[in-house]
């Protein structure tokens, strides 16, 4: 896992670097926020009373030029609340190289394929669930609308991988996605 880190890290700095000098036209820095809905997929001790929650995130990135650039973000990814009244609620941390398609000079549309760190925190009612971490591949869609050159608004959808430890302490993966309306401050 750890050369895989590597490779997809490394990968990240040789895009920026080489979209860099293919696409000259710095775009510069961005900043901004979003909240929308996480749908973990656990599957619980007494079954899912609830597996959605709202969720909020921040976002950090930087444009190399108007197709690419590098995103930084924090974000929940969802909760689930077991019939029993026990929860797991998870949140990652990820770094992905973002593509931008621009349809116009208002519209864009995007990609993104990353890492992202997760951590899932489960409530000690939902024995034998227990914490665990989890570092895998994310990977995300969306539109954003620029409202005008510094502030645009975004809807999205990231896929995240996820885990918990079961009783005999081996990790049982799961995914969560998460759908987001965020808006962005491009400085």
């Amino acid at each position: 896992m750890k050369k895989t880190k590597t490779i997809l890290l490394g990968s990240l700095l040789a895009i920026a670097t080489i979209s860099t000098a293919a696409f000259a036209g710095d775009e510069g820095f961005y900043a901004g926020g979003n909240i929308g809905v996480g749908k973990p997929n656990i599957n619980t001790p007494n079954g899912e009373d609830k597996s959605s929650s709202a969720v909020g995130g921040i976002v950090l990135g930087y444009k190399f030029n108007k197709y690419l650039g590098v995103e930084g973000e924090y974000t929940g990814i969802g909760k689930v609340t077991d019939k029993v009244s026990g929860t797991a609620k998870g949140d990652a941390a990820s770094i992905a190289a973002i593509g931008f398609l621009p349809l116009n000079d208002e519209f864009n549309l995007y990609g993104k394929l990353g890492i992202a760190a997760t951590k899932t925190k489960v409530s000690s009612s939902l024995a034998p669930m227990n914490d665990d971490t989890r570092t895998a591949v994310t990977y995300g869609l969306g539109g954003e609308y620029n409202l005008n050159k510094n502030i645009g608004i975004r809807l999205g959808w990231d896929h995240y991988s996820a885990a918990v430890k079961d009783v005999n302490n081996s990790k049982d993966n799961f995914g969560a996605n998460v759908v987001s309306v965020g808006a962005v401050y491009n400085f």
